[in-house]
Order: C-alpha cells, then sequence, then structure tokens
C-alpha cells in the first residue's frame, strides 16, 4: 500500500515536469505556418493600383515586346515606310550626278549612239530615242555646208578667255576639256560663259563644199540656259601647235576617263586665229538629241596644227563627225 502511493506520486510530479516542454515545442510549429499564410494578404498592392489610375480612364495591359517587328503605341506596329531612307539617299545621289553631268552643257549626253553602224549611226539617231526626234525632224540642224552668206554690219565677238586647269575627259565619242569659270564671250548683246571645248574629225562645218582635217568646238551657255558655240577650223600646217602639244600629251587613251592637272594651266585664247572674222546661223547640237536654237559662229580663218598631232587624234577616234544637214530656210550671216 505504502509503495503504490509513493509510485503515484512519482508518476504526478514526472508529467508536471515536462508540460512547458509539450507546449513550447507546439507554440514553436504555428509559427513557420503563420509565416507562409501571411504573402497571400493582397489588399495593399490593389489599393494602391487603382489609386494610380483614375476609374475614368481605361487602363492598357502591357504586353511583352516582340523581337521580330518594331512596337508602337499600344503594341500596334508601325506603318512601314514606302520608301525607306536608303532608297531616298540613293535617289538623290543619282539625281546630284545627273545635276552635275547637266551643268557642263556637255552635248555627249544621251543612249548608245556613235558614227558608224546602221543602228547607232547618224541615220538612226532620230530613231533611237523620242528624245532624239529632233536628230531626224528638225529643221535647223547642224552641221551645215556654207556656200552662201549675206554681208551684214554686226560687232565682232568680244573674247574673255582667263587661265583654267586642264581637265580631260574621254567620253567615248570625243576629247573634251572642261573649263573653269570665268571665260567667256559677248556678241550680240548676250554673255555667254565657255564651258567646255571638244574635237571632230573631219570638221563638221564645210566651206564650199570643203571639210578641214579637225575642228574645236568651244561649247557656251548664257544665264537664260541658250547655247553658243564658236567653231575654230583646223588645217594641217607644218608646225606643232604648241598648247595641242600640251593637250594631247595629257590625252586619255581609254573611253570613259578623265584626267585632272590642278598645278597645269592654260588659256583657250591659244585656239583662236588671229583674225577673228565669223559666219554665224542658228541651228542645232551635232550630236543627240542635236537640240535647236542654237546660236554657231564659225571662224573664217583657220588654226594650224602639225599632220602628226591630226593623226594623233584618228588614232583614238578615226572618225567622229556628223554629216552635213539642210540648211532649209535659214541664212548665214558674216561680218563686213
Amino acid at each position: 500500500m505504502r509503495y503504490s502511493a509513493l509510485f503515484l506520486c512519482l508518476t504526478l510530479a514526472f508529467a508536471h515536469a515536462i508540460e512547458p516542454s509539450d507546449k513550447a515545442a507546439s507554440h514553436e510549429a504555428e509559427k513557420p505556418r503563420a509565416a507562409t499564410e501571411k504573402p497571400k494578404v493582397e489588399a495593399p498592392s490593389k489599393k494602391a493600383s487603382s489609386h494610380e489610375t483614375p476609374p475614368s480612364e481605361p487602363v492598357a495591359r502591357e504586353e511583352p515586346a516582340s523581337h521580330s517587328a518594331p512596337q508602337g503605341k499600344y503594341g500596334i506596329p508601325p506603318r512601314a515606310s514606302a520608301h525607306p531612307p536608303a532608297a531616298k539617299k540613293h535617289k538623290a545621289a543619282a539625281s546630284g550626278h545627273g545635276a552635275t553631268a547637266a551643268s557642263h552643257a556637255t552635248p555627249h549626253a544621251g543612249g548608245h549612239w556613235g558614227y558608224e553602224g546602221a543602228k547607232t549611226g547618224p541615220n538612226s539617231w532620230g530613231s533611237m530615242s523620242p528624245s532624239f526626234s529632233l536628230c531626224s525632224e528638225g529643221k535647223e540642224q547642224s552641221p551645215i555646208n556654207i556656200t552662201t552668206s549675206y554681208a551684214q554690219e554686226m560687232d565682232k565677238i568680244k573674247f574673255s578667255y582667263g587661265m583654267t586647269r586642264i581637265t580631260v575627259v574621254n567620253n567615248g565619242h570625243t576629247i573634251q576639256l572642261n573649263i573653269d569659270p570665268g571665260s567667256f564671250i559677248e556678241v550680240f548683246g548676250a554673255k555667254y560663259q565657255l564651258l567646255q571645248f571638244h574635237f571632230h574629225t573631219p570638221s563638221e562645218e564645210a566651206i564650199g563644199g570643203i571639210r578641214y582635217p579637225m575642228v574645236a568646238h568651244l561649247v557656251h551657255k548664257s544665264e537664260e540656259g541658250k547655247l553658243a558655240v564658236v567653231a575654230a577650223l583646223i588645217q594641217q600646217g607644218a608646225q606643232n601647235n604648241p598648247l595641242i602639244e600640251e593637250l594631247w600629251d595629257k590625252m586619255p587613251s581609254e573611253h570613259n576617263e578623265t584626267r585632272t592637272f590642278d598645278k597645269l594651266t592654260y588659256s583657250p585664247a591659244a585656239l583662236l586665229p588671229l583674225d577673228q572674222s565669223f559666219y554665224t546661223f542658228m541651228g542645232s547640237l551635232t550630236t543627240p538629241p542635236c537640240s535647236e536654237g542654237v546660236r554657231w559662229l564659225v571662224m573664217k580663218n583657220p588654226l594650224s596644227i602639225s599632220a602628226r598631232q591630226i593623226a594623233r587624234f584618228q588614232k583614238i577616234f578615226p572618225m567622229n563627225a556628223r554629216p552635213i544637214q539642210s540648211l532649209n530656210a535659214r541664212n548665214v550671216m558674216e561680218g563686213m
């Protein structure tokens, strides 16, 4: 009996001693559960969002940007341009290139024409392109054969040719010398700037049915866009012409080649005869597009160069002269 009472007391004492430990363990186990449940409360974030966007304005949901195409407003791809910047730039360059050619007023711009052949020769120029129609339909075409002229009182041509660099062009049809600004002529009350001069063999103009071995055409342009061409006829002489010798030494033998010599200068006045009497008439360019309304001034007295100098040009261009054209109703005038 005594032992039974003692055993009961010890059991009660042990149970009372371990009770705080169990409660502590149970309390600690509840803490992680509460921590994991806390993030589920989303009320604060919803309140902030409704405060930033007024209820009266629609809310646009942002979608992830695509890397395959640029995105515009509200994710709508911008309208593609019909003329990309690269194409515009290329077109401008081409236009720039066209403007430069026009500024030189070269009479050799045009299609694939030539001086020989049934399809590309002078008899076919008018049918090669609509822009060449005057070559066959024009009534004031050049060159002409001067057989009759009418004397008239007129002032001489006033030549004001300055120094220019040597810029030699083989354009596939002739040898052309481009001129720096500053040289000009004054004739019949108008002023024409010298742009370039080039050569033909034989001479395109004929005097009394005779064509000279060569001719130099000095092309001028007025502020109004009118052209005036001085034709300096060239005959064969015993001596070399100093200016021609200098130019021929710089002459490109390959077509579509340009050579510029910045430190070498000359005056085109060296191509003019001492006696500057002239014939004059209205005509055209002697190459496509054969534009009319050109004032022609043909020097009566020829320039002389040597047979060797003539042969040097003819080695590159054996023949580059247009056939004689009909005079029609035109008159040729000459100074008294």
